[in-house]
């Protein structure tokens, strides 16, 4: 309660305070109000039939008053509350994906975003259902009332009644709390451990919802996806359900024996009143109390099974947030600052990361295999990229070529081998190096994502702290063709790219490439001096693609590129062309010289060349 209770206060110091507050006030307010119920009712039959020594009339009144009045302001309580909480309650929903977000994101390299374990730990630190962050806050609004009132309605028993029945009380209303609360937990570890399967039938849902909605409706699979939802989502949950049914019949004879225990209480103080041992005003009290301690107490009414789901729902928020919990970044070291602000080069030449590559990038022995893979991807690779040279990568699906991007990134590190930029291993570089020399990069990537954003937005990205920079976006439209796509759109380069939104638009695959492009170029205006374009006319038309190809050199002229395609027309004028295959660089040289080698780029060049209609001396050669 008290973790939960700080990291309440972290959220918002005046939340958390008045929240408190007000749970201390109603369970002050509950106890006083049984009492004065008490004092009044044992005071009416005497006042009534105006008996000597009865109470004061004026006294009475004051007594009927602050009744009145306790009841009025313990009834306000539970708004004050509610405001209090769902504040609190809000700033988690912020909170919760904000820390998520920064755990997955704040790493520079993904692999830890693509682990399993991983994936789980965020769904759990999300919550699923009624387990989540959320409920703790909840829980201890309803907990920290719930338990002083238990405390103060027992001290009121003991008092007017007795504390041997307040023990006893306190004693079977907290093992049935106890006894709840358990079986809960073990409810909740039974989903946790299934965890995997609650993302799959949350994958699922979201494929019909969100990212296969065409292509579901053009199939026709409306019911297959409903059919396999509900069994993934059943296979995933019907071991909780079997665990709650289960537990039925046991909570039943639990509360069943708390119930006697409460019934005895109250027999015991009915048969005291009615022997004259407890005075009337003491019985009026202390049986309300009796069934405050037992049944329900709190200005919400919170019974003994609620008292154990407020207990679990505190319970359960915790390991949730502490799920949601990661280390702040550490500064910078002293090394990394090095690298990134300034280092001493070759011939003595200052080689800042904010610069490189002065020299050039060398993949040197490099073998990668992904995470439960039983294969390596490349294996025993060697390349160098010359600082200034355009690069072109060929192969065929599965050579590995979009993983060596990922590898030049510094998105993984290397299974063995390693990656340099002007001699500094990547491997080396902490998260703040690492950031600057991914900077450096510009990429469109193969699968390249369409941001539902403006127009504008989807170009800058590629350096936001230059977003504002209309002419820079101006002159990247040039660049990537894209001028008159953003001229016909209904707001420009305000448009929202995204026709599910109210003055949307949607863009065509050639002209959403195009948009990737841009926002490449975008990058390296601002600074960065790595190029690479993996597969940049994959949804071109011929004529787009042959601007592509008469361009190319304009585009990647100033900076280190790297192209990946299988349209050899748009290789064909880079520096160097790479052939990789089973994982290793087999062949190098330029288009002419590959040709005159007659080897495996010889042979894809001139199989895709003879689809085409033309009479290219190339194909002749």
């Amino acid at each position: 309660m008290w973790t939960m209770a700080r990291y309440a206060f972290s959220l918002s110091r005046g939340s958390t305070t008045l929240t408190v507050l007000a749970c201390a006030a109603s369970a002050g307010f509950a106890v006083l109000l049984t009492y004065l119920t008490g004092q009044v009712v044992g005071a009416i039959p005497a006042v009534v039939a105006n008996e000597v020594g009865a109470m004061p009339a004026a006294r009475f009144s004051f007594l009927i008053a602050a009744l009145i009045g306790v009841f009025v302001l313990q009834s306000m309580l539970p708004v004050v509350t509610d405001v209090a909480v769902r504040n609190l309650v809000n700033l988690v929903d912020r909170d919760v994906p904000l820390r998520v977000g920064r755990a997955l994101l704040h790493p520079r390299r993904i692999a830890a975003a693509e682990d399993p374990v991983v994936r789980d730990e965020m769904e759990r630190a999300q919550g699923k259902g009624d387990f989540a962050p959320q409920a703790g806050i909840w829980g201890l609004s309803m907990l920290l009332p719930v338990r002083l009132t238990l405390i103060g309605s027992a001290a009121l028993v003991g008092a007017v009644f007795s504390w041997w029945v307040a023990l006893a009380l306190v004693a079977s209303t907290v093992l049935v709390e106890w006894y709840f609360t358990g079986l809960l937990a073990k409810e909740n570890a039974e989903r946790t451990r299934r965890i995997e399967g609650q993302r799959k039938a949350t994958y699922v849902f979201n494929l019909g919802m969100l990212t296969a909605t065409k292509e579901l409706r053009v199939f026709g699979l409306a019911d297959w996806l409903g059919r396999r939802y509900l069994d993934e989502v059943t296979a995933a949950l019907a071991p909780v359900w079997r665990t709650r049914r289960g537990h039925a019949l046991r909570s039943g004879v639990v509360y069943a024996g708390h119930v006697v225990m409460l019934v005895a209480a109250v027999v015991l103080a009915g048969r005291a009143a009615v022997d004259g041992r407890l005075p009337l005003a003491d019985a009026a009290a202390a049986i309300p109390a009796i069934l405050r301690v037992g049944v329900s107490h709190g200005a919400q009414g919170v019974s003994t099974l609620r008292r154990g789901r407020a207990a679990y729902d505190r319970l359960v928020g915790l390991p949730a947030l502490i799920a949601a919990r990661h280390p702040e970044p550490e500064p910078p070291s002293a090394a990394s600052r090095e690298r990134a602000g300034g280092r001493e080069g070759p011939g003595g030449q200052d080689n800042e990361i904010g610069a490189m590559p002065t020299a050039s990038i060398r993949f040197e022995g490099v073998s990668f295999r992904y995470p439960g893979q039983d294969r390596d991807v490349l294996h025993d690779l060697d390349l160098e990229i010359v600082a200034g040279e355009s690069v072109a990568l060929v192969g065929v699906n599965g050579a590995g070529k979009s993983t060596l991007v990922k590898l030049l990134a510094g998105c993984y590190q290397p299974t063995s081998g390693r990656i340099t930029v002007d001699g500094v291993d990547l491997a080396s570089l902490d998260p703040a190096a690492l950031g600057a020399w991914q900077r450096r990069i510009a990429a469109i990537v193969q699968d390249f994502v369409h941001f539902p954003l403006s127009a504008a937005e989807n170009v800058s990205l590629g350096a936001v702290e230059r977003r504002d920079d209309r002419e820079a976006l101006e002159v990247v439209a040039r660049r990537a063709a894209i001028t008159e796509v953003v001229q016909g759109l209904g707001d420009g380069w305000d448009t929202l790219l995204d026709k599910s939104f109210d003055g949307g638009a949607e863009l065509s695959g050639g002209q959403w490439q195009r948009i990737a492009l841009a926002r490449a170029l975008f990058a390296v205006q601002a600074g960065a001096g790595v190029l690479v374009l993996d597969e940049p006319a994959a949804a071109l038309d011929v004529r787009a693609e042959a601007e592509l190809v008469d361009r190319y050199l304009e585009l990647t002229g100033g900076v280190t590129s790297l192209i990946i395609s299988h349209r050899f027309s748009v290789v064909r004028d880079a520096d160097r062309i790479c052939v990789l295959e089973a994982g290793r660089i087999v062949e190098q040289g330029n288009h002419d010289q590959l040709l005159r080698l007659g080897g495996r780029y010889a042979t894809m060049f001139r199989l895709q060349a003879d689809r085409y209609l033309t009479a290219s001396g190339d194909v002749d050669a």
